[in-house]
This record gives C-alpha cells, structure tokens and sequence, in this order.
C-alpha cells in the first residue's frame, strides 16, 4: 500500500489534488503555515482514525471532504471523510471504492457507505494481514490484541514533535495505552509470530481437549480393570447367587474366570405368561357388591328383630294389666252402664262417663293384644328368612375374597419370578461390562492408541507455539535490524560509533559502547534523536519489505532538518527559497544533504516496494534529485495546500 493522491473538497465542489510518486521520495516544501503539518493528520484520518485532529484554521474551515486514493497491490482504493458535524470532535462514517482504475469524483458523488471499522478491517485484509492474537505472558491482565493496519499507522507517521523528540520513538507513543499496543502487535509485523498462530493455538486447545477425553477413557477403563482377579471372583459370585453359575466350580487363574463369566453371557429370560386381563380387579368389583347386600340383609335383620322385640315388649305388658283388672273385676259389665257406684254400689244421680269409655279402651286393648300375638309367628318366619339369605352371602363372600387372595399370591409368584431375572440380567450386565472393558485396555488397545496420538498431537501444536521459537525469532529478527542500524549510523556520521540496537521493551534505540549502553534520551543532541528516528523506523521498514510483511509501505516525515538549524532566522531562510548564496558546504548543511542522500539510496534499494513522503522548510534546489522529488512546486508566495480562493 502507497498513497497515489491526497484530496481536498471545498464546499462548493472545488477539488484540491496532492499527487505523489509511487516508489520514490516525495518531498513537499515551503514556508509556515501553509499545511504541510495537516498532512499527516488528513492522511490518518482517511485511514480509519476517527478523532478529527486536523489543525484549527483555515483547512478546517475551507475543507468539506477529505480522501486518499491509495494504490494497494494491483486495486486503488478511494477513501473519503467529511468533516465532523458541527462541533463534533470524531466523525467514523466515510466513503470507500475499490477498483483497478478509480477516477477520483466530484463533490456531487459522494456519499457514506462504511465506518472507520469497516475500512479497518478491509485495508487489514488487502494488504495481508492474517487473524492473529498478541501474545500475553502468564499472569498479564492485559487482553490480547489483534494486530491491524490502525496499530501498523504507528510504524508510517513521524511528526515535527517526534521526528527528533529524545523520549518518543513511535507515532503516538506518549498516549495512554499506545506504547504496549506497540510492544505487543510489532512481532507479529516483523513475522516472529506465526501467520496462522491463531489457528494454530484454537487446534491445541482442540488437541489438549481429546487428550483429556481420551485420557478419562482410559483412566476409567484401567480404574474398572484395576484388580481384574478381585473383581473377576466378585462377579462369579454374585452370577452364583442368583444361579447362573454353580457353587462346585473351580478357580485356577484368571483365564478360568474369563472363561466362566464367558460362559454366563449365554443366559436368556424365559416368557413369563402373565394374564392381560386384570382378574384382580373384576374380583374386588364383584367382592364389594356383595358387601354392600350383606350390609343390606344384615340391616333388615337387626330392623325386624328389633321390632319384632316392642311387639313382644307390649303384648306382655298389655296382658300384665288386663290379668290385673280381671282378676278384682273392678268394672262388671252391667254396672258400667248404670248410676250406680263401682266401689260402693251407691245410686248416683248421673252416669259416669269416664267409666264407659275406660270399658271400651280395655276392650280394645284385648283386641289388640290377640292381633300383636297374631303377627309374632310371621316375623319369626320373615327373620329367619333373612337371616339365611345373609348366611349364604356371607358364604360367596368368603368364597369371593379365597378367589382373590389366589390371584394376589400369583401375581406375587410372577413378580418374584420377574425379579429374580432382573437380578440376573443385571449381573449379566455387569459381566459384559468388565469383559468388554479388559480387552479395551490390552497393551495394543485402541483406547492406549487414542491417548498417544492425541499426546502426540499436543506435543507437536506445542512446539510449533513455543514462546522460546517466538522470543528467538524475535530476537533475530531484532538482531538483523540492529546491524542495518548501526551501517545506517556510520553513514549518517551520528555520535557514537557502536552498534545501534531497538530496545523493545523501553521503545527507543540505544547505542551499546563497550563501557555501557546509551539511550536515546541521554544521547547528545538533536542530530542523534533525528539520525536514531531514521536509522530505527526505516529499518523496520526495511525488514517489512524484505520479509514481505503487511504493513502499508510508506513513511510520512515532518521537517526532520529542523535540528540542524538551531537559528530560526537561518531556517526560515530556507523556507521553499533556494538560497545560493548559504554554503552548502557547512557542517549543518552538509548533514542536511548527508540526511537526504540516505532517504533517496535506501528509497531508491527497496523500490518500488518503497515510498517516502517529506514535508521540508528547506528547498535545495541546487541538488538535483531533491529538485525532482518535489511533488509541487514550492509553497511560497500564496501557493499552499489550501488554495487562496477557497478562503479569500
């Protein structure tokens, strides 16, 4: 991936074209403020960034849309963004075309169509960037990181702030959480982690599962097989418990008790007939009914008798009273019906009326006493009856309830019969079971042969993950970077001259004298920290080119000559002027050409695999390959990034 062209709409559709050279250095030079700083942020922010870092002024102002055509492999990729909302500080929805050819639209034709993540995700992809996971080592809370082209934008962006800063190193490395996103995500762009680790560590975690699987197999087989004599004797003597094998048998060795629990898996239940029909039932049906008519009968029986007892009760009574009367004779016929007195035999004036009716009701007291008497022998033959319709239900009753107890006690019978042969197949069971378990567990068996190919699998995702293969690949890697350092040190004329080193974990270079290691922050002075900047980021480059890494091949750098003119009158005499008259022979700039010479050779080896892009205060026109790397003309005298119509 290089960027072809950087675009600029104005709101009212005019377009502002930044076109660069593919594979070569690209210089843009001129004075202050004319927006050779926003180049870096516009490039970013057309790269999936969202935060809209884009300077205060003029561009912000002046500028509807901003995109990058960017030529990626074989496609051109057309990325476009609109300017925050309002006051809004990010904007994430863009515009993005893919195509062999893109012819870069107008105003009119843009539209959103994607997110800051989408194109992320798709630039991560077109330039090869595998699935892949950080690698975090035990104990680290940290999560894992997948590496992207958004954590590759920390390898292509030198500031003016960073380019010569003697504690940053990398893109953004002074914000919060960028410097172990750096730490953790640049082995894999140098290639020290697999591309397929990914894979690689979800089919170990597969492996390690069937390991443990077919481990708990076996662990569970030999645990059964364990004692295989004890438990061997256990099973015959339970399968003769139960009568599968006879009490007389004989026991030598365990082939004997293979061969005599072998024996017992010839077993088969016999049928055992049960009646479909529920007898049980209908008996119990018809056990009740009778009860209910012996309750009936019974109840009659106890009602006759009881009234056959106040008939008896009364006619004794009754003739009790009627001997009583008779026997004084207290009340003769003849004298009832005269005046005369019972006692006294006195005359009396009038009848007693009392006295007739007395004679009357003892009359009819007689009568009822002989009807009563009467009656007696026909309840007599009435209860009898009864009482022998109720002693021969009681009789079916019994015969009824003998029927059922028959049939519960066959059932009982067949119940026992099924539970005997239940204990017999579960012994059976039992047999088979540990049968069949002693030949899984052979020397030669399948179940030894799953655990050694899974352990073998293990072993080998194992190796292929080891972090010893990682940290030595890494190292290499490092190593190779290192002594294209220190060449690039040696030519640049830097300070020290010792190996130059990229210290991972510090994120910074260090130049390793026989005495002691110097950092970059305890080194000299501005031409160290900009010679460390470069000799350390094209390096990587370098590195990513030769190994054909993904990550996006281009370096953006702004004003690196700053260092070298500590006066700013004398640098901004050489703001996009060309200044004949300065001698290109001093020491400062000498370094100056020194410096662009290195960007022209090491662009010039890697083409066209290579592009850089300069933004620069000064112009040496008198050199011929700075003149022909300008983009443009120089931005002097009214000429900038931003035209003057669009703001005038």
């Amino acid at each position: 991936m290089q960027i072809k062209s950087i675009i600029l709409y104005s709101a009212s559709g005019d377009k502002r074209v930044l076109n660069f050279r593919l594979g070569a250095v690209n210089i843009i030079t001129g004075r202050s403020k004319t927006g050779k700083t926003a180049i870096i942020d516009i490039i970013e922010y057309c790269l999936g960034r969202s935060d809209f870092r884009i300077p205060e002024g003029v561009i912000r102002e002046a500028v509807e849309w901003y995109a990058i055509l960017l030529q990626v492999n074989e496609n051109q990729v057309f990325i476009a963004k609109p300017k925050p909302v309002a006051s809004a500080s990010s904007q994430s929805q863009a515009l993005y075309l893919i195509g062999s050819n893109i012819s870069i639209p107008e105003l009119s034709d843009l539209f959103l169509n994607s997110t800051d993540d989408a194109i992320v995700n798709e630039l991560s992809r077109l330039i090869g960037i595998s699935p892949n996971q950080s690698i975090v080592e035990e104990g680290q809370s940290r999560d894992r990181l997948e590496a992207t082209i958004a954590h590759a934008r920390f390898f292509l962006f030198q500031k003016q702030s960073t380019i010569a800063n003697q504690e940053l190193l990398f893109h953004r490395q002074q914000e919060p959480f960028i410097p172990q996103s750096i730490k953790d995500t640049l082995p894999y762009f140098l290639g020290s982690v697999q591309e397929g680790r990914l894979q690689l560590e979800q089919d170990l975690r597969n492996a390690r599962r069937q390991l443990k699987l077919a481990q708990r197999r076996l662990e569970e087989a030999e645990f059964i097989v364990n004692d295989r004599s004890a438990q061997g004797r256990s099973l015959i003597a339970e399968a003769q418990q139960v009568g599968l094998v006879t009490s007389n048998i004989e026991i030598e060795n365990n082939n004997d008790i293979l061969e005599i629990l072998s024996s017992t898996l010839d077993w088969t239940p016999q049928d055992i007939v049960v009646d479909g029909n529920n007898s049980t039932l209908q008996l119990r049906a018809e056990i009740e009914e009778l009860r209910q008519n012996y309750k009936r009968v019974h109840d009659k029986v106890t009602a006759t008798e009881l009234f056959l007892k106040k008939e008896q009760e009364f006619s004794s009574e009754a003739n009790q009273q009627l001997l009583r009367l008779e026997s004084i004779n207290l009340f003769s016929t003849d004298s009832i019906a005269s005046s005369e007195c019972p006692f006294c035999r006195s005359q009396l004036e009038t009848s007693i009326p009392s006295l007739s009716v007395i004679h009357s009701s003892l009359r009819k007291l007689e009568s009822n006493v002989q009807t009563v008497e009467t009656k007696q022998p026909r309840l007599l033959e009435y209860i009898q009856g009864l009482k022998e319709e109720r002693e021969a239900i009681k009789r079916e009753l019994r015969d009824q309830e003998s029927r059922i107890q028959s049939v519960i006690e066959e059932q009982e019978a067949s119940q026992q019969m099924r539970n005997i042969y239940t204990r017999i197949a579960r012994a059976v069971g039992r047999i088979s079971l540990f049968l069949e378990t002693i030949a899984f567990v052979d020397e030669d068996s399948q179940l030894r042969t799953d655990v050694e190919s899974a352990q073998s699998l293990v072993n080998f995702y194992t190796e292929q993950l080891s972090m010893t293969e990682v940290d030595e690949a890494l190292t290499s890697a490092l190593n190779r970077i290192a002594q294209q350092m220190t060449e690039w040190a040696r030519q640049l004329n830097l300070e020290h001259l010792c190996p130059y080193r990229l210290d991972l974990n510090r994120l910074t270079v260090v130049a390793d004298r026989p005495d002691r290691p110097i950092p970059m922050n305890r080194m000299g002075g501005g031409e160290d920290w900009l010679g460390c900047h470069l000799i350390s980021l094209i390096a990587l480059h370098k590195h990513f080119v030769e190994r054909h890494r993904p990550v996006p091949r281009f370096l953006v750098i702004d004003q690196p000559t700053q260092v070298y003119f500590p006066s700013e009158e004398v640098y901004r005499n050489l703001e996009g002027i060309a200044q004949e008259e300065i001698n290109s022979a001093s020491a400062d700039m000498v370094a100056v050409e020194r410096m662009f010479n290195f960007l022209f050779d090491v662009c010039q080896e890697l083409s066209p695999d290579f592009q850089i892009i300069v933004m620069e205060h000064a112009n040496l026109s008198y050199d011929e390959r700075f003149r022909n790397a300008l983009v443009e003309a120089p931005w002097t005298n009214g000429r900038a990034l931003i035209p003057s119509n669009w703001f005038s």
